[in-house]
């Protein structure tokens, strides 16, 4: 059977193209200290399609959180998320530190409206732990012919996590969350470059600012903000 469309009254109409979808755990373990990744199965995702960096929304104990689609497998019915363990995590956190193999859940998707822009011939992406998954899967889908450079925001050191095997070439450079303002002032951006800027909304502000001081037109940047630093999220998932 396909999955069940989204009831329009859920969302007020806005997620036409998503769906209902009833997940098994298949495997549950850690990729980093700090990060769990969790595979589904299920008939629900057999030609599920979605686009690197769109998520799906899932709901733990009355709230709603999201979570980017690592990586899919629509021919084996399969999806991975990845999550990332606060140490004073709410209820997403606990259930992903709890969830075991033949675990159940539903969630809705694929959700998210930014995409990779495979015409451009240099890509950068500017990511915290929070988009890695995101930034990572984007990263993937990038055709061979393209160059991409990704910052990635951790306070948790270099090569924290599985980076990506993405076949265009790729530099991944790990900073200290203090240190981004001074690493995009000396970028050396090429002409028609595509910046995606995901991660905490203080973050995503201030990169977007400097990227457009350096000569990008607001245009060329996709941003998203995932949290924001002095404020819990909502209960529908958004920052």
């Amino acid at each position: 059977m396909p999955p069940r469309p989204v009831p329009a009254e859920l969302f007020g109409g806005r997620l036409t193209d998503a769906f209902l979808l009833a997940l098994e755990v298949t495997g549950a373990e850690h990729v980093a200290q700090h990060v769990r990744s969790i595979t589904f199965a299920s008939p629900d995702l057999v030609g599920f399609e979605q686009k690197p960096g769109q998520d799906l929304q899932f709901q733990f104990a009355g709230v709603r959180r999201r979570y980017t689609i690592r990586r899919a497998d629509p021919l084996a019915g399969t999806a991975e998320i990845q999550v990332e363990l606060h140490p004073a995590g709410g209820p997403a956190t606990a259930w992903a530190r709890a969830v075991a193999p033949g675990d159940r859940v539903d969630a809705i998707g694929p959700r998210g409206k930014i995409a990779t822009r495979p015409d451009a011939p240099a890509h950068l992406f500017i990511a915290d732990d929070s988009s890695m998954p995101a930034a990572f899967a984007m990263l993937e889908a990038l055709p061979a012919t393209t160059s991409a450079t990704a910052l990635l925001v951790t306070a948790h050191g270099a090569d924290s996590r599985p980076g990506p095997a993405a076949l265009a070439p790729a530099t991944l450079t790990w900073l200290e969350p203090a240190h981004l303002a001074a690493s995009l002032e000396q970028l050396e951006l090429a002409p028609a470059t595509a910046a995606y800027v995901l991660g905490e909304l203080g973050l995503v502000r201030s990169a977007r600012e400097l990227l457009e001081q350096a000569g990008l037109s607001p245009e060329a940047i996709a941003t998203k903000a995932y949290w924001r630093r002095d404020k819990s999220n909502a209960e529908n998932g958004e920052p």
